[in-house]
């Protein structure tokens, strides 16, 4: 038996929705009775883990992720670049076709410089692992208790997000798994950032200020689970471009608003700034958007393009604004 096999569409959501409920329970055990050993393994297993399902190829994003890093992919010319998704064991012959659509409907679509934040987060996360396992018990005792079962659940939403993010999950409700586990994601990591900042109020060390990558990690997933719920949206060929229009705007402005109040209200300019960045590279997508196949529907979302690249503009210099605010207050 494969692993393809165990990944079922049925089975991930089960997945997903098991680890929402059970967080707050694995929550009260690690926080409670756990020892430093056990939550420092916990955090390494989850981080290897997450590491070990991204690199994992044949997810939607892979090829053209790729391509964009390199500089080899022209927006303009969608086909122009092609690369085979096979040789995983989760994925098999399948093709992306289920979601080609999503590039030329979605107004939620960043520019690939966009992707270059993964660098950073990545190795600040291993930094973070890697520097629990060696602080002083002093330390780990005032921060791991509070940040494990979140981190956890988090490395794991986004490794059900890896397996969920596939062509075999194109159709119906399935294509809004993913969302689903990178909402759990971002979600997760709130938790992080909440109990990362008391712990840094309390005991300002080095291994708490090495919780600012997860707040990125937080900060792009709140945007990506925006991008990822439009791009279904669009992948759907039922889906009417008003209701791609009316997404895509309450995207931005849920981004924008998400941006804004969380950075002022916690004092999270990293928060910010991320979103500003997630924005600003949205606003640079819709000038590069690639054009629909229909004509009559490429007139309707290209004007719509142009308002959304605005609102996408606005809300980045805004969330800028406020983790300046945040950071010199």
């Amino acid at each position: 038996m494969s692993l393809r096999s165990f990944n079922s569409p049925p089975l991930v959501a089960m997945a997903g929705a098991t680890l929402a409920i059970g967080l707050p329970m694995l929550d009260a055990v690690l926080s409670s009775s756990a020892s430093l050993s056990l939550l420092k393994s916990l955090n390494v297993a989850a981080f290897a883990t997450n590491v070990i399902a991204v690199s994992i190829p044949g997810r939607i994003d892979g090829p053209q992720d790729d391509q964009m890093r390199k500089g080899n992919l022209d927006p303009t010319k969608p086909n122009a670049t092609t690369s085979s998704s096979e040789g995983s064991p989760l994925v098999g012959k399948e093709e992306s076709s289920a979601y080609s659509l999503n590039h030329s409907r979605t107004l939620v679509n960043p520019s690939g410089w966009a992707f270059a934040i993964w660098g950073p987060i990545y190795l600040g996360e291993a930094a973070f692992v890697a520097a629990q396992c060696f602080a002083s018990d002093a330390t780990t005792s005032i921060l791991l208790p509070q940040i494990t079962a979140p981190f956890v659940a988090a490395n794991l939403f986004q490794s059900l997000w890896c397996a969920s993010f596939r062509p075999s999950y194109g159709e119906g409700w399935k294509r809004y798994i993913s969302v689903g586990m990178l909402g759990g994601t971002a979600y997760s990591l709130s938790l992080v950032h909440s109990a990362g900042a008391t712990a840094m109020a309390n005991d300002p060390s080095m291994l708490s200020y090495l919780l600012l990558p997860l707040t990125m990690h937080f900060g792009w997933t709140t945007a990506a689970t925006l991008v990822n719920l439009n791009g279904s949206l669009a992948s759907d060929e039922s889906a009417s471009p008003r209701s791609l229009i009316a997404l895509g705007n309450s995207s931005a402005l849920a981004a924008t608003a998400l941006g804004v109040g969380f950075t002022v209200s916690q004092s999270a300019p990293a928060y910010g700034l991320t979103l500003a960045w997630a924005l600003a590279a949205c606003a640079d997508g819709m000038s590069k958007r690639i054009p629909s196949q229909s004509a009559a529907e490429e007139q309707t979302l290209a004007k719509a393009a142009s308002v959304q690249e605005k609102l996408c503009w606005a809300g980045s210099f805004a969330c800028a604004a406020a983790a300046a605010y945040a950071g010199l207050s």
